[in-house]
């Protein structure tokens, strides 16, 4: 999958965490959370791997991670112009907008969300996303392969980049593979399967520009 992403892309896979659990120390959805178009990382983590952010200018917490939940879900929020999406108790204390609270800590985690539309099997994170005027998908938890987890989540088996949206795996395996890629279709997006092998939590990806 990185070989067919390399001819776009320059990938930097991160380095783990020890802060976190091991099955998602590497996990960009984990480690990094998006904030008005600019990540936000914890200071142990962005000192140890500086030169990771080279190209970026993200915004930095004292706040640490934890191996538990919730400790661990500090940074794993959905960001939109109006309002961040998480569980606000949780959160990162650098959010300065409107928080909509809701019971999934691993928000960003749970959601494929591509300009104005949005998958997730979680629906109370569809609920906040629709308040919100963003067109919405429910799919069915699980067929998602996290080791180490029962499961894994829609979010961090795929990452988007403007109107392209990217599977770490094929939809095929999935029960819903035919309706989440017609819905992505209707809207104007494409979508790229990496692999014909069942979707894989990879913990997404960051795009920087």
């Amino acid at each position: 999958m990185a070989d067919k992403l390399s001819d776009k892309y320059r990938i930097i896979k991160l380095q783990p965490c020890a802060d976190l659990a091991e099955p998602v120390s590497k996990h960009a959805d984990m480690l990094l959370g998006s904030l008005d178009g600019r990540l936000v990382v914890t200071r142990s983590y962005y000192e140890k791997n500086a030169a990771l952010f080279s190209d970026c200018d993200p915004l930095i917490t004292d706040e640490q991670h934890g191996k538990e939940y919730p400790a661990d879900i500090l940074l794993n929020f959905i960001d939109t112009k109006d309002a961040v999406i998480g569980y606000k108790n949780a959160l990162t204390r650098l959010i300065n907008k409107p928080v909509i609270n809701v019971k999934q800590g691993y928000a960003r985690c749970s959601t494929l969300i591509c300009r104005d539309f949005a998958v997730s099997a979680d629906k109370g994170i569809l609920s906040a996303l629709s308040s919100l005027g963003y067109d919405t998908l429910q799919i069915s938890p699980g067929h998602i392969v996290l080791p180490g987890y029962d499961f894994g989540f829609i979010g961090g088996a795929s990452f988007t980049d403007g109107g392209d949206v990217y599977f770490f795996g094929s939809l095929s395996y999935h029960p819903d593979g035919n309706k989440i890629k017609e819905f992505i279709i209707s809207h104007k997006a494409k979508v790229y399967e990496l692999a014909d092998a069942p979707l894989l939590d990879l913990g997404g990806a960051v795009i920087i520009k």
